[in-house]
């Protein structure tokens, strides 16, 4: 049980009380794409939308929208339907993998028994019918019958020929007799036989003369209505006659108010055919909005719609915009990137999409507040390019730069107008493909200009000055197909580039000049002694920390480069470091694949792999904290790219399942004298979370004192950020008042730099 939660009163004990813009220390929270709804319901005037990552709550009201996701506590991810008990506050959530969830009051219960259960059968549900206390799961093997009260598995049936598997799309009761649309055609079986589980007891229900598959079965005006083949059918006594044929892909129907509502699909516009009566003519009901409907409520005079593409569309005003959180698009397979309080994600090779898999590219930038999406459905050129995979947000310009794998290099400028270098511009072809532009990877300097690497052509470095002149470089090394992927610049305002075919890592420094190429200089690092001492050649992510220290991973783990003063010597190589673990030291990461390496405000590192996340120490020397999502809410192990919020200490983690982030103790410190902020300020009652002091400069000792300067508890901050668990030395919560924040730089200049009110 997890007491506490559920729909509104989880949000307003929770949320309500740290806002959605900045989480406490400690805390999780998802990102995740809720634009793609696939079930609608109400509870207490309130829509509940469910997608395929969680769910939202819209209050018509209030026009408020709260997210629900596994940060949130729900079990799992990949959510495919939610439904609600028509009879009772219950709701049923359940995922992909045939996990359930069952809420109800302020209590959520996860049921594991169909997920674990031995059956050699795809356990997909399709469909939930909700007959007194019981829930008929309609499946891709058959019936399962869980019961809300005892919360357990009551009943499988198997009604398919000789008792085999049978894909169930929906299941109804009428006059007695449960009914399923399945891929054998409509069956039925007595529902008061004590043997519903015995095939036999089953028998199908011939519709105009065929035992096709049926798709969809509900009752209307107390009559049957069944689809088939995107045509509808409606019994009259003992005959079936055709109702409606559709010209388009039928997506839903649902019976609202003794009406019939058909939704229906074509060519990215959906609309519902709504029969008032089996006689009448069915009038359309459509929006501007509506694109691939999937289900229809009712409240009060208003009417909604949820659609596969735009969120809830409200159909009795057509006027209004789609409503939906202010979220990632899609999910982020690709790199990001962090600048000027901004978070930047790219979809790499795919988007999300509930309705087909088409490849599309994807940005999506988030403020702190909300997420704003560079895609098709916003800017409709995007639907031509490919494979984004990286990302830098130019501030000097304020455009947006991203590179495609496939279709070169795209700029977003500050007014979303888009500019695409392709063809006849500085970027070249890949030789063994004329048509490909392939960008890697991006990187600004010190100096403001951009650097690009050009996979696949022969000058694959290229330069994008300030002033917009361009320059390419020719590496002076033999690279497998000429591939790069991966830049960073260094300290030193040195460039390091990924050749991912196995060729290691390039070092290039272009001396004073530019354009001058007597000064430049190269250097290779590979396996092995003498040649740069990596673990492999197969180099996947690299990072420069806070000493100029460039760390990078690869698929036989870490190694770092200290000798950043003697690089181009051949006496400059790789270490490897030993982890220090309880009370073993080794080569931690020896065996894992390294995604991507980032480093936070104290100069730690969050190393990301196929197997969830390590945060190492400054080091490299101890592991400081392990992410998985057996021990977190990290919403997959298989994580691709990391980056950090400095100024909050916000961790983002770009996962195969979507974007979650993990606030962590450490900032990037002040180098101009600011004053702190603290959060939370106050701190309410029956706060047990950490308390942040926040823009503080590097190293700074923090004494938090009483009035009378009695010391309540000393601290050091985390590159810029210190924290308080709210406890003096004793172990005992603080009492309600007033306390003081005193500062020491690395001068040892103390000064009064804040207050806390503390609520006990």
């Amino acid at each position: 049980m997890k007491p506490g939660f559920f729909l509104l009163s989880f949000y307003f004990s929770v949320h309500m009380l740290f806002g959605q813009a900045l989480q406490p220390i400690g805390q999780w929270r998802d990102h995740l794409p809720m634009r793609s709804i696939h079930s609608l319901a109400l509870a207490r005037n309130t829509l509940i939308a469910g997608t395929p990552f969680g769910y939202f709550l819209y209050t018509p009201s209030s026009k408020e929208i709260n997210t629900f996701t596994k940060s949130d506590g729900l079990s799992d991810v990949g959510l495919r339907l939610i439904s609600k008990d028509p009879n009772s506050e219950r709701i049923l959530v359940v995922y992909e993998n045939a996990n359930l969830d069952l809420m109800a009051g302020d209590q959520l219960r996860n049921i594991t028994d169909l997920l674990k259960s031995n059956i050699q059968a795809d356990k997909t549900i399709n469909h939930v019918q909700w007959i007194g206390d019981d829930a008929f799961l309609a499946t891709n093997f058959g019936i399962v019958v869980f019961n809300a009260q005892r919360v357990e598995i009551k009943d499988t049936y198997r009604p398919g020929n000789n008792g085999s598997s049978v894909i169930v799309n929906q299941t109804v009761l009428h006059k007695g007799l449960l009914y399923a649309a399945t891929s054998e055609g409509l069956l039925k079986a007595s529902f008061s036989s004590s043997s519903l589980a015995d095939f036999r007891n089953w028998s199908n229900e011939e519709i105009v003369g065929s035992q096709d598959p049926i798709q969809r079965v509900v009752v209307w005006n107390d009559k049957l209505v069944a689809e088939r083949n995107d045509s509808v059918f409606q019994k009259s006594d003992t005959q079936w006659n055709l109702l409606y044929a559709s010209k388009k892909k039928i997506t839903t129907i649902v019976v609202v108010n003794n009406q019939l509502y058909i939704g229906e699909s074509a060519q990215n516009k959906g609309n519902f055919v709504v029969f008032e009566t089996t006689s009448g003519v069915p009038k359309i009901l459509e929006s501007q909005y509506l694109t691939y409907p999937t289900a229809f409520v009712q409240m009060d005079n208003q009417i909604w719609a949820a659609d596969f593409q735009n969120g809830i569309v409200e159909l009795s005003n057509n006027g209004t915009a789609p409503i939906y959180p202010e979220t990632p698009d899609g999910i982020a397979l690709g790199e990001g990137h962090y600048a000027d309080g901004l978070i930047f994600a790219t979809a790499g090779q795919q988007i999300y999409s509930a309705v087909n898999n088409k490849r599309a590219a994807g940005i999506y930038k988030y403020d702190g507040n909300a997420w704003e999406n560079f895609t098709s459905y916003t800017l409709a050129a995007l639907d031509t390019i490919n494979d984004l995979r990286s990302v830098v947000y130019y501030p000097y310009s304020g455009s947006i730069y991203a590179g495609s794998y496939e279709d070169g290099l795209l700029e977003i400028t500050k007014d979303n107008k888009l500019n695409l270098f392709k063809q006849n511009s500085f970027l070249s072809s890949a030789i063994n493909s004329n048509d490909s532009y392939r960008v890697g990877g991006l990187a600004l300097d010190k100096d403001q200009q951009l650097w690009i690497t050009n996979s696949g052509a022969q000058q694959g470095l290229v330069v994008k000055k300030k002033d917009g002149a361009t320059k390419k470089f020719t590496i002076p090394f033999s690279y497998a197909g000429y591939a790069l992927t991966k830049i960073i610049v260094d300290l030193d305002n040195r460039k390091w580039m990924i050749s991912p075919n196995g060729d290691g890592v390039f070092c290039f420094d272009h001396g004073e000049n530019i354009d001058q190429i007597g000064d430049d200089k190269w250097r290779q690092f590979k396996q092995g002694l003498g040649k740069g001492n990596l673990p492999s050649n197969q180099v996947t992510s690299l990072a420069c920390d806070r000493n100029g220290f460039i760390w990078l991973g690869t698929d036989k783990g870490l190694a770092v480069v200290q000798c950043t003063e003697e690089l181009f010597s051949g006496s400059c190589e790789a270490i490897l470091p030993v982890v220090q673990q309880d009370n073993f030291a080794g080569r931690l990461l020896s065996e894992e694949i390294i995604n991507d390496i980032k480093v936070d405000g104290a100069d730690r590192k969050w190393i990301a792999t196929s197997n969830g996340v390590w945060l190492l120490s400054a080091d490299g020397q101890k592991v400081i904290g392990r992410f998985t999502e057996k021990n977190s809410v990290l919403l997959s192990d298989d994580v691709r790219s990391i980056v950090i919020h400095q100024k909050t200490g916000e961790v983002f983690f770009f996962t195969k399942n979507g974007i979650c982030s993990f606030r962590g103790t450490a900032t990037e410190p002040e180098t101009i004298q600011k004053k702190p902020f603290v959060f939370p300020n106050p701190v309410p009652p029956g706060y047990a979370g950490t308390i942040a002091i926040r823009d503080l400069p590097e190293n700074a000792w923090v004494r938090i004192t009483e009035l009378d300067g009695r010391l309540v508890y000393q601290t050091r901050s985390l590159g810029g950020q210190a924290i308080w668990n709210g406890k003096n030395y004793k172990g005992e919560r603080a009492s309600s008042g007033t306390y003081l924040i005193f500062v020491s730089n690395e001068n040892n200049t103390q000064q009064l730099a804040g207050k806390i009110f503390f609520i006990k």
